[in-house]
């Protein structure tokens, strides 16, 4: 493989191993351009899933401040697919960081947190599928993040229930709830405002992806 380049199609072919033959900022960076893409195949099945591999691997340990950064200013994106996905990975970096204490600072993802806390409870296109654009889901991916960041910001967990609750209750869209959204709030509700070993069980039990669709 070239270093000029990330030859995305031998990666998603090859089941999306990490291009170790190129910098490490640019397939962050290409990832971050692909993330954007209307086109789910290039936003969601390549992507997204090459970005939260390699994120959970730690193989972008590096830029991965600058990764959360990049997503955190797309709250304001014009598109709801970008703004969407920023969630998303949001979700993967603070998850990343919450895995490996001193990775990132708190400051970083109390900045993310003003970007988010922001966003989510106005977010007014509430659809979870697009025949053109694929899975968007800004509230079961808010509610994601909403886990993440309990985490990593336990002083904020009383703020992120009542932003949770300020989603579950927003009035201003025509479409909520038709691809198990309300199912992933209350899984993000109750896993931190009733973190008990036996509804953590229940968690794991349940098919719903925490991290995607």
């Amino acid at each position: 493989m070239s270093a000029d380049f990330v030859d995305w199609p031998s990666i998603a072919a090859d089941d999306f191993p990490f291009p170790q033959a190129v910098p490490r900022a640019r397939p962050a960076d290409e990832l971050s351009v692909m993330l954007l893409s209307p086109d789910p195949a290039i936003r969601d099945d390549c992507a997204y899933t090459a970005a939260a591999r390699w994120i959970g691997e730690g193989h972008l340990d590096d830029v991965l401040e600058a990764l959360g950064d990049t997503a955190a200013n797309r709250f304001i994106h014009p598109e709801i697919q970008a703004r969407t996905f920023a969630s998303l990975i949001l979700c993967c970096v603070l998850t990343r960081g919450h895995t490996a204490p001193g990775l990132l600072p708190k400051q970083a993802a109390e900045r993310w947190y003003a970007e988010f806390s922001a966003w989510y409870p106005v977010e007014q296109d509430t659809r979870g599928w697009d025949d053109s654009l694929g899975w968007l889901h800004a509230v079961a991916h808010g509610a994601d993040s909403a886990a993440a960041f309990a985490k990593a910001l336990p002083d904020r967990r009383t703020e992120l229930l009542d932003l949770c609750a300020r989603r579950m209750t927003a009035a201003q869209s025509d479409y909520r709830y038709a691809q198990l959204e309300d199912a992933r709030l209350a899984r993000a509700l109750l896993l931190r405002a009733w973190p008990s070993p036996w509804f953590h069980d229940f968690c794991r039990w349940e098919a719903i992806d925490n991290c995607h669709r």
